[in-house]
């Protein structure tokens, strides 16, 4: 299925003329500005990347940059960390830089041997006072590569090198560019065509990729009910164990492990389909309508929100939930899902310190800088952004067949025109009253006001479903479903091998190993007396009742420290959900509108717990 592209045209505005030097991990940039009357010219790189807040100070990836002008060098003096001034003479420009690129995510810029990716701002330095002007990327490496990118195509044949172009710097860095020895997938959803772009993915079922892609891609489709976008690039690259995404224009980049795209893991596989979910869902509900606070800004500082749980907490509450009702997430599989990320937030002591809009606004400095005490003092807004989303469809499916948290999106969208409109901060919680009445609204405020946890066993009962904890079964018990027998002890830590003996990462807030005195980093190598190891450990501490004090000997800062532990016994914290198949007929319907069930079959559904 051929994607569209544009007529050969002629150059104007910026170009950018980039070579990729695989066996130097550099892409080699020769920025062309067209002359100017002005007596000073500023480039700028960016301090951090549209979609991940917090600062990646990519400036400091620049190996080397000059400037000159038909009549000789330039003078180019850096005049802080991410900018520079030059002073034209009348005459076009010309900046050489190269870039280096390691960094396999999908944030920056990556090249080695076998493949090549970047995101716009990682490459592209900003021209000061050129940024509503067309600017052109002309592309080049190894012979063999393919290329994949969004981006309007403007010579050279699908697949190759080439020349692309934007109409102004935002779109010209919101289309990440995927090179290499790639795999295609062509899929059509909506009657729009599709591709998926693999790289580093040798063994991928591709085939069964692009049937399921498809399948999910429809139902987002019929969901909006009209798309932002003529056609659709997810761009992924595989790695030994990576993981993650990031939105952008009619395209997505996408990282996960290899092992995922084989279908012999179909946890794995399911992982994978969530990630795309989560990145196609952001088309319309951050690419196209999108937050007013973050759009504007060309990323050379950082922009406070409280508005985050709002565009990544409900998108996290979509993505999996597109794949139940799609059909490509069993009840059994969704629910296990919803029970683990409820554990995520029922284990963070942190939900009682900091709020939803706390979060949002601490992004810059707390959720992208984790530390093993994170877990003590924050929540995450995608995580229990999620949950509260959930909360808010259970609340507004109770007032009645014509409210969900699906027809409310539906309504900003189409109310809005959709594409290109903006949500000014704060103006989420007034349309929600405008739209279901102030009450909703004021019960929504005080949610996310809230240090502590959501009314999620309240809310999950009006689907028929019974919100249950337990303690956990083992030391990485993530929750889900049920388990025997739990653990006889807990020591308040997580941890991990170590050569010498297992290494603490987070200890929590009141539990034994803080009351012990112990702290990340810290190196337990004996209970008891007795050499101990990671495998170990746990036994170990199970062997005798909790709140009998043991001898623990452990090294911090290379000295051997000795304390008195005092095993508590394990948190009821490990969430599951239970199916609960007698319930009244308005709840059957309700449940089966939620999860995308035929009504008459609702009640029987084989779920976790039930």
């Amino acid at each position: 299925m051929a994607l569209a592209a544009v007529a050969d045209a002629a150059p104007a505005g910026l170009v950018y003329r980039v070579h990729a030097d695989p066996l130097t991990h550099r892409f080699i940039v020769d920025l062309h500005i067209p002359a100017t009357d002005a007596q000073e010219q500023i480039l700028a790189m960016p301090v951090w990347v549209p979609g991940s807040y917090t600062r990646r100070d990519l400036a400091r990836h620049i190996v080397e940059i000059h400037a000159a002008d038909d009549a000789g060098a330039l003078s180019l003096r850096k005049i802080d960390d991410h900018r520079w001034i030059l002073h034209p003479r009348g005459m076009p420009l010309r900046v050489h830089y190269t870039v280096y690129a390691l960094d396999l995510s999908v944030r920056t810029a990556y090249l080695d041997e076998r493949l090549g990716f970047f995101n716009g701002p990682a490459l592209f330095l900003r021209v000061h006072g050129h940024e509503q002007g067309e600017h052109r990327l002309e592309l080049s490496g190894p012979d063999a590569w393919q290329v994949a990118t969004a981006m309007p195509r403007v010579g050279g044949s699908d697949c190759s090198w080439g020349s692309f172009a934007a109409a102004d710097h935002r779109r010209f860095c919101n289309h990440p560019v995927l090179m290499g020895a790639l795999s295609f997938v062509h899929f059509a959803a909506a009657g729009l065509p599709h591709r998926l772009v693999l790289a580093g993915h040798e063994q991928a079922n591709l085939p069964a990729l692009g049937r399921d892609l498809a399948t999910l891609c429809t139902w987002q489709q019929e969901f909006w009910g009209s798309s932002p976008f003529p056609e659709y690039h997810f761009l992924c690259m595989g790695s030994e164990n990576g993981y993650g995404g990031l939105e952008h224009e009619r395209s997505s980049a996408l990282l996960c492990a290899r092992d995922d795209l084989t279908e012999a893991d179909r946890a794995g596989w399911e992982r994978f389909l969530g990630l795309a979910s989560h990145e196609y869902f952001h088309s319309w509900w951050v690419q196209a309508f999108h937050p007013a606070a973050l759009r504007e800004s060309v990323g050379e500082e950082a922009v406070l929100t409280r508005d985050l749980w709002v565009f990544e907490g409900i998108t996290s509450y979509y993505d999996d939930l597109a794949l139940r009702r799609s059909g490509l997430l069993s009840v059994e599989a969704y629910l296990e899902g919803l029970g683990r990320n409820i554990t995520t937030l029922t284990m963070r002591p942190g939900q009682g310190l900091q709020n939803l809009w706390e979060s949002s606004e601490d992004a810059w400095i707390k959720l992208y800088h984790p530390h093993p005490n994170s877990a003590n003092f924050e929540v995450s807004y995608y995580n229990k952004g999620a949950l509260l989303a959930l909360c808010l469809d259970l609340l507004l499916r109770d007032r009645g067949e014509n409210y969900s948290l699906d027809a409310f999106l539906q309504h900003l969208w189409h109310e809005t025109g959709g594409e290109g409109a903006a949500l000014p901060e704060g103006e989420f919680l007034p349309r929600l009253a405008a739209w279901a009445g102030p009450d909703v609204a004021a019960t929504v405020d005080a949610w996310l006001a809230a240090r502590g946890p959501l009314p999620l066993s309240e809310r999950l009962a009006s689907v028929g479903l019974e919100l249950r904890l337990r303690r956990p079964s083992n030391p990485s018990d993530k929750g889900g479903k049920p388990a025997e027998p739990p653990l006889r002890c807990w020591l308040g830590a997580q941890w991990h091998s170590h050569a010498q003996g297992v290494e603490l990462g987070w200890v929590a807030t009141g539990g034994a190993a803080e009351k012990a005195g112990l702290c990340p980093g810290d190196r337990i190598v004996a209970l008891d007396r007795c050499a101990c190891s990671a495998e170990t450990l746990q036994g170990r501490l199970d062997a005798m009742a909790p709140g009998l004090p043991r001898t623990l000997h452990y090294f911090r800062d290379g000295r051997l420290w000795e304390t008195s532990l005092v095993p508590q016994e394990p948190p009821t914290d490990r969430a599951f959900l239970h199916w609960r198949a007698e319930v009244d007929p308005e709840t059957r319907r309700r449940r089966a509108r939620w999860l995308g069930l035929d009504p008459d079959q609702a009640a029987d559904s084989p779920v976790s717990g039930g």
